[in-house]
């Protein structure tokens, strides 16, 4: 019996997905994805590649979650087919988000016949709370003490060397954990700035308002901070990037919450140095740096530049000066010409010796 075969006999159904905004099914009756074969598949002597997912003392403490409002081609099945890997791991971070859940890779395995060029051949993605482990606060000052609870829910896919594209070949869509989609929002991984919020950071930066204030304001635009898609640390977070007339990235600079607040205490002498290695971009990676009252290095904020020519210096050093809010007293570089014209256009009054160890 042929794979294809397998699938819709084993699977009671099969999808491919051979475009990101187009689903072709196969003709069988989809039933309910409430029930339970929709992700339990039993072995049998045509099943083909198609493997049992779980066993009934595995799920006997497992939940479904809650499918209410999420369409049924955004909720994955055993035979679900995707073009490539990537879409397979969007989909399933997509339905992860909808219902209530994080994802991680678990592992990835690759085919061994061709080592130099590492293609993958099959990979698990799992929920989050896949082992077992409690909080290292103690029980009087966190409620909560288990992080983590076993959870068994994942997502296997497989290629398809035949049909070149990517398969889910088993399936668990129970969770040992409530899961919530409410809360999703809250979750780091799927916290994110909206381009309104963005600009309101923007413009309210520029007009002196400071980021507490501006993230006071900004519930009362959703009914409440409960409703908020980010935290407090994410408004206080300083990126700004710099892009030419084709959209490109130019330049970029990158201060967060503690950077600032390492500032404020040593930020007097800040050494500013630019020979971190290159990527493989071949943009140059600068650092501000200060010395903590222990003698340490302490990081106050990093930039990624197109050039060393002055005008990305300049760039790069009135963008600091805009997050930070005040110029250094004294600021140490290497011998770069460039350095030295930005540092006397945009920072007059800040000491420059030149050089480290002068």
């Amino acid at each position: 019996m042929s794979m294809e075969q397998a699938i819709c006999e084993g699977a009671l159904y099969g999808t491919t997905y051979d475009n990101i905004d187009q689903y072709n099914s196969c003709d069988v009756n989809v039933p309910s994805l409430s029930e339970d074969d929709t992700h339990h598949v039993d072995k049998g002597k045509d099943s083909g590649s198609v493997i049992e997912v779980v066993d009934d003392a595995m799920a006997v403490n497992n939940e479904l979650p809650d499918h209410t409002g999420i369409p049924l081609d955004e909720i994955p099945y055993v035979g679900l087919r995707f073009v490539s890997l990537q879409r397979a791991q969007e989909f399933y971070t997509n339905y992860a988000k909808k219902v209530g859940f994080v994802t991680r890779i678990r592992n990835t395995n690759f085919d061994k016949t061709r080592k130099d060029s590492m293609i993958p051949v099959n990979q698990s993605l799992h929920c989050s709370c896949e082992s077992y482990r409690e909080s290292r606060v103690k029980a009087a000052t966190r409620v909560k003490r288990i992080i983590t609870a076993g959870c068994k829910a994942r997502m296997y896919v497989m290629l398809d060397r035949q049909k070149d594209n990517w398969m889910v070949s088993k399936l668990e869509l129970k969770h040992t954990h409530p899961c919530s989609a409410k809360q999703a929002m809250h979750y780091i991984e799927y916290r994110e700035l909206t381009m309104h919020v963005k600009c309101v950071i923007q413009n309210n930066d520029e007009a002196g308002i400071r980021p507490n204030k501006t993230y006071l304001a900004l519930p009362n635009e959703v009914g409440g901070s409960s409703n908020l898609g980010y935290s407090e640390k994410d408004v206080r977070n300083f990126i700004t990037i710099d892009v030419d007339e084709a959209n490109q990235f130019k330049r970029a600079l990158w201060v967060d919450v503690r950077c600032r607040a390492s500032y404020e205490y040593y930020g007097d002498v800040v050494p500013f140095d630019t020979m971190y290695s290159r990527n493989k971009h071949g943009l140059p990676f600068a650092s501000f740096v200060g010395v903590n009252h222990h003698g340490k290095s302490t990081l106050l904020g990093c930039a990624l530049m197109g050039n060393e020519k002055i005008c990305c210096f300049e760039w790069v050093f009135k963008q600091c000066l805009r997050c930070m809010g005040s110029p250094p007293q004294a600021i140490i570089t290497d011998q770069c010409k460039s350095m030295f014209g930005a540092i006397k256009n945009v920072l007059p009054d800040t000491r420059h010796p030149g050089a480290y160890g002068t």
